[in-house]
């Protein structure tokens, strides 16, 4: 079986155990859902949309679900831990198993923060909006506040009282008479209400003012925590790339360590095949000499011419067949 295989069944069989120690209640967590799924409840969980929920209970939901599946890959990391403790064999499978899990986990806070992030700078625009309507209505207080003065300044009514009287004393003058009458109520009243209406116009001033000096600061506020969500989103997404490196390496070790059991294994098993006794006998003992009599070159045997009167016999060659 190759070394990638057993490290699979290994893990397969790990999560087994690990499943097998959990309590009956608790099942084992599902993978992160997507940002868009993180932020739309069931219908049985909430009767009104996300869209329609305060600003709040948003983040609020966020921040729960959040929490609600970190614990369920806590317990999942307890029983791998315990799985590991109880089979001595699965230790060394259970590292990489935790480290798929902290992966799980650092994909569902990038995504949460990823989605609190886009909540405040949202929010943040809204409070920015209300800013800009503040602004607009204390301008025009001030504007109120000034016209006020001006028709302080302008009225007569020393003027306005002596025209009327001048023009009751020509005849055919009743209707500008009656205008100039008006004219000089009007002012009365307003001369009247104006410290009154300017009371209330610095009044409604300040007040605004306060209450955007209070949005200033909390658009302000809600800007620093999307920046916030956002760089954790971003050490999120860097926590996986530094957990995908090490769930590498715990996945090469094993595969080495696989490789290197076998040999070991293999050259336990070593043994070595010797030569037979027989073998051993025959090389121990020494090649016996060649019998050479009998089988000697008869042209050394005999004598030369001279010694005995005798000579090698002469060799006749046979003549022609008749």
């Amino acid at each position: 079986m190759k070394p990638a295989a057993i490290l699979i069944l290994m893990c397969v069989a790990l999560a087994g155990v690990a499943l097998a120690q959990q309590p009956a209640a608790v099942e084992e967590p599902a993978a992160p859902p997507p940002v868009s799924e993180v932020s739309q409840p069931t219908p049985e969980e909430t009767k009104t949309t996300p869209e329609a929920q305060p600003f709040g209970e948003r983040v609020q939901r966020l921040l729960d679900e959040f929490n609600q599946r970190h614990q369920q890959r806590d317990l999942e990391m307890t029983s791998y831990g315990k799985a590991s403790s109880t089979e001595p064999a699965l230790e060394r499978f259970a590292d990489p198993r935790k480290v798929q899990v902290e992966l799980k986990d650092e994909l569902d806070r990038e995504q949460t923060s990823t989605a609190l992030a886009k909540e405040y700078a949202d929010q943040s625009r809204e409070i920015q909006s209300a800013e800009q309507a503040l602004q607009d209505f204390i301008a025009k207080r001030h504007k109120a506040l000034d016209d006020l003065g001006k028709r302080a300044t302008v009225f007569n009514r020393q003027d306005l009282e002596v025209a009327a009287a001048n023009l009751a004393r020509q005849p055919g003058t009743e209707v500008q008479v009656r205008d100039i009458r008006r004219r000089l109520s009007e002012a009365e009243r307003a001369e009247k209400d104006a410290p009154a209406k300017q009371a209330q116009a610095q009044q409604e001033a300040a007040s605004a003012e306060e209450e955007l000096a209070r949005l200033k600061a909390l658009h302000q506020s809600l800007e620093k925590e999307s920046k916030a969500y956002t760089a954790d989103s971003i050490s999120a997404h860097q926590n996986r790339l530094a957990l995908a490196d090490r769930l590498e390496f715990y996945v090469v070790r094993a595969q080495a360590e696989d490789v290197l059991d076998q040999g070991h294994k293999a050259a336990a098993a070593v043994r070595h095949i010797s030569a037979s006794p027989e073998v051993e006998d025959t090389l121990k003992n020494p090649a016996p000499h060649a019998n050479l009599e009998g089988k000697a070159n008869p042209s050394k045997l005999c004598s030369p011419p001279g010694d005995d009167g005798k000579g090698c016999p002469e060799k006749t060659l046979p003549g022609p067949k008749e």
